[in-house]
């Protein structure tokens, strides 16, 4: 039997998984952990717990560049980014624990601040909603 490549082992693994996702949660749990992936381009291999834990350094990633906008633009101490951060923390938990979502978030901000977010932006938050459950 000739040795299969590296292509070919990783459609199989990923006929594999799909397979087993459809047996094991259905067709419907298949279609949205399909969709799920071609939003990001996230491979197979990836579950639930590696894309939380994307989530969560991502959130650091975008924790950096707030802080430094606060300190740099509103003169924000350490005391203040200190209680900035630990509440950016506590929200992005309760986004990537699925307590809310990007949609509910994306909405108590244009209600509250008026403030609206491009429609292709509107949708992925949509789409982002409730993945990681």
């Amino acid at each position: 039997m000739a040795k299969i490549s590296k292509e070919e082992q990783a459609r199989r693994e990923g006929m594999a998984y799909a397979l087993r996702i459809a047996k094991e949660k259905g067709v419907k749990e298949l279609e949205k952990d399909l969709q799920m992936r071609r939003i990001f381009d996230l491979p197979v291999a990836l579950n639930k717990s590696d894309l939380k834990a994307v989530d969560k350094t991502m959130a650091q990633f975008i924790l950096l560049e707030c802080l430094v906008t606060l300190r740099d633009r509103f003169g924000f101490g350490r005391k203040r980014a200190v209680k900035f951060k630990e509440y950016f923390d506590a929200k992005c938990e309760l986004i990537i624990e699925d307590w809310t979502s990007w949609s509910e978030q994306a909405q108590i901000v244009y209600e509250e601040l008026g403030i609206t977010f491009p429609e292709e932006i509107k949708k992925r938050f949509e789409e982002r909603s409730g993945e990681t459950r």
